[in-house]
């Protein structure tokens, strides 16, 4: 997000955009882990494994088993163990997602107890649909995990954001 100031007579105007990357930017980037971990999509989450998802997955991949019953702190470790010598990015569904990173889930905050457990350096990425996505903040709670890239299916095409 690019954000400028500016005075008029009257107002102190302050406006941000969102920073938008090219397929290209973004593959480029993805190009250098060397895994991923990927939800398993429920009926109502974006599939990522429809054949215009703007990145091609890292064949070194692992799938989220995101369920009440299973605990993220385990599987966190598990995964931390695994992908321990490789430089990881997740795909993260939500419910809805802000351009500035915030994420909601089901409510039952399985994924913010799983980002809280692995390292920070792993790549956080939002998976949603547009009608999912608020250019207004969402209230952020203390426990919520921030992505650092929001992928935005609208209709066939896809964008993708950096959030701040």
């Amino acid at each position: 997000m690019i954000c400028r100031g500016f005075i008029t007579p009257v107002f102190f105007i302050y406006f941000c955009t969102i920073m938008n990357f090219s397929q290209q930017e973004f593959e480029s980037l993805i190009s250098t882990h060397t895994g991923v971990i990927a939800y398993k999509p429920l009926a109502d989450e974006v599939d990522y494994e429809n054949s215009t998802f703007p990145i091609k997955l890292h064949e070194n991949k692992k799938l989220l088993q995101s369920s009440k019953i299973e605990n993220p702190f385990v599987w966190a470790e598990k995964y931390i163990e695994y992908f321990k010598k490789d430089k990881i990015y997740i795909l993260v569904p939500g419910t809805k997602f802000d351009i500035y990173g915030t994420r909601y889930g089901r409510g039952g905050g399985w994924y913010d107890r799983f980002l809280s457990k692995v390292p920070r350096a792993w790549l956080r990425i939002g998976v949603t649909d547009i009608s999912r996505l608020s250019s207004e903040r969402l209230e952020k709670k203390p426990w919520d995990q921030i992505m650092d890239f929001v992928i935005v299916r609208e209709d066939n095409s896809w964008n993708i954001y950096k959030t701040i």
